[in-house]
């Protein structure tokens, strides 16, 4: 049988264009035929693997590989075995039909492909058309000048391009270069390329998985798979299947190809390779994913076609004017048609936009963020959605106790990450009006109380076996705790960050010291905790009390249990007397059983009958908050227990003696009594979560502010995932919740039917989709819905949890189709197709790895998220000056040409400008005072407005009245004044000859420039104010370079003969030339300030018509059709409009929400009716908590809780000892 034969994977999504890929675990299609390293499905693979012949159990063959009951039938579906794997003539034969375990090839660009797009727009080719003519008139210095912007701007483009897709060899970088394969029956170790699906793999610590496996075997295997799902801590593997459902986080049977084993052995069955694989198919996504077109290419290019057809129409007038009307000759004619269309041509446009992006970029790097194309600075400027990853972009990656919980109080922590600095404080009950929700206030810790909390928590560092590294500057890291075993949630040393190798990389901020985790995350939280009580270091505690026995962790049990001697009333104890004391740490639901006392008044010489139910509802509790919980008991230990003996099932017996069970089992008898049942006492639990950043919870806010909204898409867990979102400010509260229905209903109810569907097309989509808000959906769910249901849905939920790569991408696609401008964050391999697609991909640089930086468009060189948002800033401002370059360009631009068209058709004797002086203002002015405009720092209110609209036009209203308006202003100023100048000796101010009226018309051109100039510094703000001489330094520069050439021409002998001036201009004419700066710079003035209220209600319909009326080519518009193809129908129906209908309302929704007040649809109601996030929390999760200035946005009545079902779902994924599923509340 050959690879034709075999049926195809469906590579699309509900017959859509969206690039999607095939569930591995899915029964094949059919379809069309594939080639080596396509993508195959399970059918597929079985179906080659075995020749052709039918699965052993075919039952199986709607199900995938994940939720098959046993790994040994997914061998024998595959023809394998478990024992001796495959014979080595049967892996050949495969690997003739699937081919290497390797990636598919991308196509490079090459070099003058890439050289090609920079030269491929309208408006080069017309600077290439100017400088042929140019050539051709032997007008050599205009033609090298115009070339020379060509090439000025071609070279920064590629400079900037340069490094172009690289993302698959990133991608092939990370695969395992070799294995250990069992091939007949004996273990080798093979090339990775060699795997073909059927082998039987070995896996240990320190591994990368070289394939896509079903376990077979696992001993505390533990594999880091952060860049597949995103999730920080290493995943614990398990034999048991997974349900059909289950996101890629939650397969805990499976091992993928590329990631790492961090503990532990196992083994495993080949089921997918190359690009089969999980990794594969995200390398199919990267290299068919399209970059989202840029908004600014294509505004220039649109811009270039209006500019040809101008230059052209402005051309031919003027020839035929010269020729017929002021009776030139042919070629002299020409020549001031010619003179005339390049005065009109922006030749330094292109490169003052590349500056202008340059200079973006230069700002933004010098602030962490790194741009990689220079047309995302200004897209920036445009988002409107940022969908962030959660673990390090938004929270530090760094695991952090937030509260305790023992019998008698609660406690809270404050402080973020592994830096020891923060403080313990007590909640007690309290009805005064400083108490938090539950009634309760926090206190700081008397002397008594620290004490006893110190004892308290001394097990959590006994029992420990991770570390927390402190580097200086200038000294080598010092490990605080030494060992560096296997921890309690089995992460080995350096394991615990979403990337081990790369944690030593971050920066150290301002030389301070630096801590970092060594071992397992959740135990390193501990380690923290307890010296921000008050304890000694790790090293010098364990010194102190020497451990002499330890259970370690395993992943069946989720416990591990250390004996220490412990002196009397001392705390410390050696080797030669003192009491023997066991800590047992792990998942409470494990741990509980174990119990039969609590500690009672955190008193250690206190105990009390142990209340389960109390326990069972605490660890509820603060489950349900989203934070991870860890349990602590304690029990003394007799001095004559046999330590020898000490396991997991000799706790779990309470104490029998593991070979007196065995001899009891073999004689048919129970086990016996043992000589004295442990007796373990509960301390406390432990609530554990990696909190939000600090400036990341204030940038939310900003960014609200702003009008944009920021959404959590992340690996992680759906009750975590809440819990930080709403630490953020990005999930509302219940109260919020309830009085943004109430305003939501009520606003619906005022709004008449017209305005409606005023608002419907592209801003339709938008109040549709938001109007179906949730507070998360987790991947599962995502899978369930087609393209519409996404698109219903994706605005009004702003946290997605267990999201999968496709599941990214196509709620970043979900959104561009509602009209979205979308940034993407990610670090991971599983980000990369959607950071391709996205308007706006943006790259981890410390933790990320070079497949997302290379999918991206922007590296964070701090992985910071307030980053992003004053990179945001930074993109407002580059378009900001991009429309100041314009508005200042074209009407001058226009303006030079003009006053000479004018002179043809006033019939005036002379011409005012020659076409050298045209040309020369044209460089003088256009480019000196258009680059100054490049370096204006950003306005006031920048991060005041909200986001513009996406595909707003760059020549817009403004821009057109400003052409009319400015060109009129200074044309009538410059030919009044020569035509005054020309006047007899008999009228005042008249009587000067063609050179001097020449030179006067030229400086009164170029002095109204510079008053213009100033105007532009602020599109709409008045320049009557002193900011107008601060902020921008080049400006005055530049204007005095200006005016100094403006001397120099007109005075030096040679220079002004040359350019047909006179130097005798005298004070009159100088007096006339300050008088008509002065008024061109008030006129605008005035009309900045009419142009809103008097000039736009007028222009607006008359536009909005010429538009409506623009063929396709020439408009930046998107067409009805391809808007309405995202468009979701409302009970009241979208009715056909013209184009002047289909800009999204300038009313944003408050603070970027976009969330209403109607009920999520049916099928979400499991995952987010259960997502009750109540509780007292802690009091830097309640500081964080708290609005950022400027309200929060509304969001819908949530439904009664169904915590039960919430906790069904978290139970699939959590892993029992660092997490507990929150149990429904009547069960406690």
């Amino acid at each position: 049988m050959t690879v034709t034969d075999v049926p195809a994977a469906d590579t699309g999504r509900d017959g859509g264009d969206d690039v999607a890929r095939k569930s591995l675990g899915t029964k094949s299609t059919g379809g069309k035929s594939l080639n080596k390293n396509s993508v195959l499905d399970k059918a597929s693979i079985i179906s080659i693997a075995r020749g052709g012949a039918k699965p052993s159990q075919p039952e199986n063959d709607e199900l995938p590989w994940h939720a098959i009951a046993t790994g040994e039938e997914v061998a024998a579906d595959l023809g394998s075995s478990v024992e001796s794997g495959l014979s080595t003539a049967e892996a050949e034969r495969r690997m003739q039909v699937f081919g290497p375990n390797k990636l598919t090839e991308v196509e490079k660009i090459s070099f003058w492909r890439r050289l090609w797009n920079q030269l491929n727009n309208m408006i080069v080719a017309l600077l290439f058309a100017a400088a042929i003519v140019e050539g051709a008139l032997e007008g050599w210095a205009e033609f090298g000048l115009i070339l020379g912007v060509i090439a000025i701007n071609t070279a920064l483009g590629l400079y900037q391009e340069g490094r172009a897709e690289k993302a698959a060899d990133a991608i092939k970088a990370l695969l395992s270069p070799n294995a250990t394969v069992l091939r007949d029956g004996q273990a080798a170790v093979l090339p990775a390329e060699s795997l073909v699906p059927g082998d039987v793999v070995l896996l240990k610590s320190g591994d990368k998985v070289p394939a896509d496996v079903r376990l077979l075997t696992a001993v505390n295997l533990q594999v880091q798979e952060a860049m597949l799902t995103g999730e920080s801590v290493p995943v614990s593997k398990v034999l048991h299947p997974a349900p059909p459902a289950a996101g890629l986080g939650d397969r805990k049977c499976m091992c993928f190809s590329a990631t790492n084993v961090v503990s532990g052995q196992g083994r495993g069955v080949v089921v997918a390779t190359g690009d089969s694989a999980e990794i594969g198919q995200i390398n199919k996504m990267v290299g068919t994913v399209e970059s989202a077109q840029n908004n600014l290419v294509l505004q220039l290019e649109v811009l270039g076609r209006w500019l040809v057809l101008l230059v052209l129409v402005i051309g031919l007038i003027a020839f035929l004017l010269a020729l017929l009307h002021a009776d030139q000759g042919f070629k002299e004619a020409f020549e001031s048609a010619v003179s005339i269309a390049v005065a009109v041509v922006p030749e330094g446009l292109p490169a003052m936009v590349t500056i202008v992006l340059a200079i973006g970029t230069t700002v933004m790097a010098r602030n962490n963020a790194i741009i990689r194309q220079l047309p995302a600075v200004e897209t920036l400027g445009s988002l409107n959605v940022i969908c962030s990853d959660k673990t390090g972009t938004l929270t530090k990656n760094e695991m952090t106790v937030v509260a305790l919980r023992t019998a008698a109080t609660e406690y809270t922590v404050s402080g973020v990450g592994y830096e020891p600095v923060g403080e313990f404080s007590m909640l007690v009950p309290d009805k005064a009006g400083d108490a938090n929700a539950n009634g309760s206030r926090s206190q700081p810790l008397d002397g008594a109380q620290r004490t006893a909390l110190q004892q308290l928590l001394k097990g959590t560092v006994l029992c420990n076996d991770s570390g927390l590294i402190k580097e200086t500057p200038g000294e080598v890291a010092i490990a605080i705790e030494p060992e560096g075993a296997a921890a309690a949630d089995g992460a080995v040393a350096g394991g615990g960050g979403k990337d081990k190798d790369k944690e030593q990389k971050a920066p150290k901020a301002g030389g301070a010291v630096r801590y970092s985790p060594l071992g397992a995350p959740t135990e390193v939280a501990l380690l923290t905790a307890a010296e921000k009580a008050g304890l000694p270091p790790a090293a010098e505690l364990k010194a102190a009390v020497p451990r002499v026995a330890t259970v370690p962790f395993e992943s069946e049990h989720k416990f591990m249990a250390t004996v220490h001697r412990e002196a009397d009333g001392t705390g410390g104890g050696g080797s030669g007397g003192g009491k023997l004391v066991m800590y047992v740490k792990g998942a409470p639901d494990r741990l509980l059983p174990l119990c039969n006392t609590q500690i009672a008044d955190n008193d250690l010489g206190r105990t009390a009958p142990l209340d389960p139910g109390f326990w069972k509802a605490q660890q509820a509790e603060l489950s349900s908050r989203g934070l991870r919980v860890l349990a602590l008991c304690r029990g003394e230990l007799p001095d004559d227990t046999d330590l020898s003996v000490l396991s997991p099932a000799w706790l779990l017996s309470g104490g029998v003696n593991p070979e007196a069970a065995a001899e009891a089992a073999a004689a048919g008898k129970p086990p016996p009594p043992p000589a004295r049942k442990l007796q373990l006492s509960m301390v406390l639990l432990v609530a554990i979560l990696d909190p939000p950043r600090e400036e990341a919870v204030r940038a939310v806010g900003v960014a609200h502010k702003a009008g944009i909204t920021v959404k959590m898409i992340t690996g992680d867990h759906a009750l975590t995932a809440v819990a930080i979102g709403r630490m953020l400010g990005i999930v509302p509260g219940a109260d919020e919740v309830a009085a943004a229905g109430y305003k939501a209903a009520h606003d619906q109810d005022a709004k008449g039917h017209k305005q409606q569907h005023h608002h419907h097309q592209d801003g339709h989509d938008t109040h549709h989709a938001g109007s179906n808000a949730v507070p998360v959906i987790a991947g599962p769910q995502v899978d369930a819905m087609d393209d519409a249901a996404l698109k219903a849905v994706v605005l009004g939920c702003n946290v997605f949890a267990r999201a999968s790569p496709e599941n990214k991408l196509r709620i970043v696609k979900a959104l561009q189709a509602l009209g979205q401008t979308v940034a993407m964050t990610g670090d991971g391999v599983n980000d990369a197709p959607a950071l391709k697609a996205a308007d706006v991909g943006v790259a981890m640089g410390i933790t990320g790895t070079d497949v997302s930086k290379e999918a991206a468009k922007m590296v964070l060189a701090d992985d910071n998220f307030a980053t992003i948002v004053a990179a945001v800033r930074e993109g407002r401002r580059v378009w900001d000056n991009i429309r100041k370059i314009l508005i200042f360009n074209l009407p001058v631009n226009l303006a030079q040409g003009f006053s000479v068209l004018w002179s043809y058709i006033l019939s005036m004797d002379e011409v005012p400008l020659t076409a050298l002086q045209v040309l020369l203002v044209n460089l003088l002015t256009s480019v000196t005072l258009g680059l100054a405009l490049a370096a204006e720092p950003p306005e006031p209110d920048i991060m005041d407005r909200q986001p513009r609209r996406r595909g707003k036009r760059l020549v817009g209203k403004l821009l057109l009245w400003r052409m009319v308006f400015v060109c009129a202003v200074i044309v009538t100023l410059v030919l009044g004044m020569f035509f005054w100048a020309g006047k007899d000796a008999d009228t005042p101010g008249g009587g000067y000859g063609l050179n001097e009226r020449r030179s006067e018309a030229f400086n009164v051109l170029v002095g109204s420039q510079i008053a213009y100039f100033v105007n532009c510094r602020y599109i709409k703000l008045s320049c009557f104010h002193p900011r107008v001489f601060v902020g921008n330094p080049i400006a005055y520069i530049s204007i005095a370079i200006v005016a100094g050439i403006m001397v120099f021409v007109t005075y030096v002998p040679g220079v002004n003969g040359f350019f047909s001036m006179s130097g005798s201009m005298d004070g009159i004419q100088w007096a006339r030339v300050v008088v008509c700066s002065a008024i061109v710079f008030v006129v605008v003035e005035v009309e900045k300030a009419l142009v809103d209220p008097l000039f736009m209600p007028i222009l607006r319909p008359i536009l909005a018509w010429l538009e409506d009326h623009t063929p396709d080519c020439l408009s930046v518009k998107q067409s009805a059709k391809a808007l309405q193809g995202a468009c979701v129908r409302c009970t009241a129906g979208c009715l056909p409009a013209g184009k002047a209908e289909q800009e999204r309302p300038k009313t944003p929704q408050p603070r970027g929400r976009s969330l209403s007040g109607k009920s999520a649809p049916s099928g979400l109601l499991p995952i987010y009716s259960g997502v009750s996030l109540g509780g007292s929390g802690t009091a830097a999760a309640a500081a964080m908590a708290a609005p950022p200035p400027g309200g929060r946005g509304a969001a819908p009545p949530a439904p009664p809780p169904v915590a039960a079902a919430a906790a069904t779902s978290e139970a699939n994924g959590k892993d029992g000892d660092v997490e507990a599923a929150a149990p429904s509340k009547g069960s406690t």
